[in-house]
């Protein structure tokens, strides 16, 4: 079996010659499942909510504060957990006991910061041009426009959003196989207690 295939409880070497955890910090696992919840939350309220609900619903003013303040709370996450996670020791990432998959792990994890990233970009430069931080959070008075979608920002923040589901879909698939059918100990490195570093 390769050397980077995962035994509970043992710490892996890194890579890049520097110390290696076996578990993540505490810091980053609370990030991880509050992040989990957010950028669900979020996305479900986006297409099952936010798609199906007209402009001129009284409401959605109130809705899309919700949305872009969950939006700008996840990033700031996300940011924090870039950072906790560049400062401290982590497993080595979890794969199917091979150097390939465990790349593909550690790309996925990639994959998320960029598409979060994108997230909010094409949220933000949609605000920017449906002029919606003066009718949502100033509360200027003004209509939201009658539709989003003259917006190309908002149509790529969609495709964007489709896209993250599928990770999101994928890791929780990935995680389950870890945990109910090889039952190799790979969730218990986003759990608290017991983290050794060497």
């Amino acid at each position: 079996m390769s050397a980077l295939a995962h035994t509970p409880g043992r710490v892996e070497p890194s890579a890049h010659g520097g110390a290696r955890a076996n578990k993540y910090h505490p810091a980053l696992v609370l990030l991880h499942w509050l992040l989990a919840w957010f950028i669900i939350a979020s996305l479900l309220f986006g297409f099952f909510v936010l798609r199906v609900v007209p402009n001129t619903d009284p409401h959605k003013i109130d809705m899309l504060e919700w949305h872009m303040g969950l939006g700008m709370a996840i990033l700031a996450a996300m940011l924090v957990r870039l950072v906790v996670r560049w400062r401290t020791a982590r497993p080595a990432p979890a794969g199917l006991g091979t150097p390939a998959s465990a790349r593909a792990a550690g790309r996925a994890h990639l994959a998320f910061y960029v598409l979060v990233a994108c997230m909010v970009a094409s949220g933000y430069a949609t605000a920017l041009l449906a002029h919606l931080n003066d009718i949502v959070f100033a509360r200027s008075g003004a209509p939201l426009p009658p539709t989003f979608d003259a917006y190309p920002t908002f149509h790529l923040h969609g495709w964007i959003a489709a896209l993250l589901a599928v990770l999101v879909t994928l890791h929780v698939l990935g995680a389950s196989w870890h945990w109910l059918v090889r039952r190799d100990g790979v969730m218990r490195r986003m759990g608290w207690g017991g983290r050794r570093v060497e």
